[in-house]
């Protein structure tokens, strides 16, 4: 299943905003999910709290992120978020695999 790393800029790190989102990435953490999260997302890593900027990292599984859509606009709209950036990343063998491949490519 593809593994995304999540960059979550927060609104801020005022007390209403940084208990909304304790409780989210907790529950998240322990497996409970919003309705609006499908079934077959699996937190692997994280959260982490970034001690430089208003942002929390995390690493997921997912076969659609688009299926979290709905979610992540439901904290824009509450305030806890502000914007995200994921970044679809690759195992190691998945490294291995692809330099093996560009090595048969130049000869």
């Amino acid at each position: 299943m593809p593994i995304f790393f999540n960059e979550v800029w927060l609104k801020d790190m005022s007390p209403p905003v940084m208990r909304g989102v304790v409780d989210f990435l907790d529950k998240l953490r322990n497996g409970v999910k919003p309705h609006n999260l499908p079934d077959d997302l699996k937190l692997l890593a994280g959260p982490w709290l970034s001690n430089e900027e208003a942002k929390v990292y995390f690493i997921f599984e997912i076969d659609d992120p688009t299926k979290t859509f709905e979610a992540f606009a439901e904290r824009v709209a509450s305030g806890l978020f502000l914007r995200r950036k994921l970044t679809l990343v690759q195992n190691w063998d998945g490294a291995r695999e692809f330099s093996a491949f560009l090595a048969r490519q130049s000869t």
